[in-house]
């Protein structure tokens, strides 16, 4: 921390006394009157800090979670939960679970190259203002307590001793952690430097005015190559509406919204139909050649750590599994280990730097060289689908798919 924001300490904790505050969150079973005090708080309550106040709060910590907006909020995302997100959450999600997908259509043009179907579901689709609350209920549950409403404004202070400043006043914890998107402020003050890439992805909130119109597209997921230009578009198919969307996976790229007009109307969605929600956001596409994700004040998860993975714009699994990551190395500093939670750094880096820095050259290679690629993706669509299956349910890694692509038996042998 820096010697300024040390020489301001007395200052900024003049305003303890004020207790002006109300509760201001949706969340049952909220409580109205907060402490000042915390092990740790979470700034941001998305996947990734809800999971993790639930697993500090489980553990017997003192937990805060600044949120923000109000819940429930909308929050832009195709909302797929991977077979891997299923599996690594220790309660059952079935309570806001919109549809389960158990096929999944890869297109390429105006045909589809690919189409697997599966036993078991290979996604659970999510509206993200349910499951993001959904999983604060959970945190609530196991301890942790939420203020919604309030803004994270800076941090001052030691390692062990900060005094955290937001919207409704000063709090004081041993440990921050931001998860508070793809522009942390967190990361900001804890002087973390910013990320690499970030790909725009647009979506619409697609509802049917025909009764009855939504059920083609049930239980199944459309992936479709050729629409957007260096990226993809989606359908995932919710209770009552489809959720259609566009990402491009380099860069800023002008047009999008013509590119999202142009594929509803490829797939025979546009007449008869009512856009509820149309927004834009950024996806972080790894991490560049950022090599800290904490210091010893604080640590990052989620969008905030920007480790989604740069082929799909995947973030919730990454999330969540951070979390852990993250709730392990903090019980380890308050436990009595005498710990840092420099740890996390090489913990994140062995599990999540490594693998997406080949995840990135083989998004570079497919979305940057589209006439080769494509051509690939007509041939051995089917076996470039089921590994990529694998890699989502953990079985594979984006590493042996690299190295499988590029072997010295022959630079590109899909070809």
């Amino acid at each position: 921390m820096s010697s300024s924001g040390s020489r301001r300490w007395f200052s900024v904790f003049r305003s303890i006394g004020d207790s002006r505050y109300t509760d201001v969150s949706c969340i049952p079973g909220l409580m109205r009157n907060y402490s000042r005090k915390y092990d740790v708080i979470i700034v941001g309550c998305g996947p990734g800090g809800a999971y993790l106040g639930y697993l500090l709060a489980s553990g017997g910590m003192r937990v805060l979670i600044l949120e923000k907006k109000r819940f429930p909020r909308y929050k832009t995302c195709g909302g797929g939960l991977t077979r891997r997100v299923l599996d690594l959450l220790p309660f059952s999600v079935d309570a806001v679970v919109e549809d389960y997908i158990y096929r999944a259509r890869v297109g390429l043009g105006d045909r589809v190259v690919v189409e697997k179907s599966t036993d078991c579901p290979m996604i659970a689709m999510v509206m993200r203002d349910r499951f993001d609350s959904f999983l604060a209920e959970r945190a609530v549950e196991a301890g942790a307590r939420i203020m919604g409403e309030t803004s994270f404004r800076t941090v001052f202070g030691n390692p062990g001793n900060l005094a955290v400043e937001t919207s409704r006043g000063v709090f004081r914890s041993r440990i921050l952690a931001g998860a508070d998107g793809v522009h942390s402020r967190v990361a900001r003050s804890l002087g973390i430097p910013p990320a690499g890439n970030a790909g725009p992805a647009l979506e619409a909130e697609v509802y049917f005015r025909r009764e009855g119109s939504i059920e083609r597209f049930r239980n199944t997921v459309h992936f479709d190559f050729g629409t957007m230009p260096r990226g993809y578009a989606w359908i995932f198919p919710k209770q009552d509406h489809l959720s259609v969307g566009v990402m491009s996976a380099q860069g800023k790229k002008p047009g999008i919204k013509k590119c999202l007009e142009s594929y509803l109307k490829f797939k025979e969605i546009s007449d008869g139909i009512e856009i509820r929600s149309l927004r834009g956001h950024l996806i972080p596409l790894g991490a560049g050649k950022r090599k800290v994700f904490a210091v010893p004040e604080g640590l990052l998860v989620g969008d905030a750590a920007a480790l989604a993975d740069p082929i799909t714009g995947e973030g919730i699994f990454h999330a969540l599994r951070q979390a852990e990551i993250a709730a392990g190395v903090v019980e380890g500093c308050l436990g009595g280990e005498k710990t840092s939670l420099l740890k996390y750094n090489s913990l994140i880096k062995k599990e999540f730097v490594s693998e997406l820095r080949y995840a990135g050259m083989l998004a570079g290679f497919f979305y940057g060289l589209e006439g080769i690629t494509h051509r690939i993706l007509k041939i051995h669509g089917d076996r470039i689908t089921d590994y990529h299956l694998d890699i989502i349910t953990g079985a594979r890694t984006y590493r042996e798919l690299f190295f499988r692509a590029f072997n010295p038996l022959g630079l590109i042998p899909w070809i």
